[in-house]
């Protein structure tokens, strides 16, 4: 998943559609061209050839890198989803896709709750203290869930596994989140393979609506506590 509402700045809104029309004017082109056509066929082609000849190795491995993307900024599965559509279906590759998100979630938070001075040596301080700003121990649920959909998905389970909140609530978030992602992408990886850009960019859009929506949301929660309390400090001063 690609989101980040943290690093947003206040740009003109004319601007931004702007620029969000001509992105998705371009991916449409780019998705009808026939070198874009026959890319795809090729990749999914081999990919399915491979779940087929190997079913159940194909499908840990989708699995195994599922969960990879999960807990690494610049590791993805989604590339796999139209193979995968093709060789199992959207149902199981659905329940294969979220589970290794699911996986790779777990993983995080049990990383995060026991290393996070490795996770600073790694090059994540910066990232997980920027974040940390806008999350807490006594975090309701619903503010979890939004904070889940708003940031990139490796994100939450080192925060939150960090700060040692409740294993099961920050699941069951993470889950809610991850289940929607995961629909959208099988749905979009099933377009992609016959290189219908409608639905692609109309996932897009949503996803793209969800995330900021939360990151809104959350940024408007951060400047309310901050507001709070610089007004407790000067009243006891």
């Amino acid at each position: 998943m690609f989101k980040d509402f943290s690093s947003a700045k206040s740009r003109h809104p004319i601007w931004l559609l702007f620029a969000l029309l001509t992105a998705m004017a371009v991916l449409a082109v780019v998705m009808k061209s026939e070198a874009f056509r026959q890319v795809i066929e090729s990749i999914t082609a081999w990919a399915e050839q491979l779940m087929e000849e190997h079913p159940a190795r194909g499908a840990a491995a989708f699995f195994l890198v599922s969960g990879l993307s999960a807990m690494l900024a610049f590791a993805s599965s989604i590339v796999l989803v139209p193979a995968a559509n093709l060789a199992w279906g959207k149902l199981l590759s659905f329940f294969l896709l979220w589970g290794g998100w699911m996986a790779g979630a777990l993983l995080t938070y049990g990383i995060g709750k026991v290393a996070r001075p490795l996770l600073y040596r790694f090059g994540y301080r910066d990232k997980l203290e920027k974040y940390l700003q806008y999350v807490s121990n006594r975090m309701p649920f619903w503010a979890l869930l939004l904070f889940c959909i708003a940031v990139p998905s490796e994100i939450p389970g080192y925060i939150f596994g960090s700060m040692r909140y409740s294993l099961p609530k920050f699941m069951a978030a993470i889950g809610i989140a991850e289940a929607l992602y995961a629909i959208g992408s099988v749905v979009a990886g099933e377009s992609i393979a016959v290189a219908e850009p409608g639905p692609v960019i109309g996932i897009l859009i949503l996803f793209g609506s969800m995330a900021a929506g939360a990151g809104m949301w959350l940024r408007r929660t951060k400047k309310r506590k901050k507001n709070s309390a610089s007004d407790y400090k000067s009243r006891k001063t």
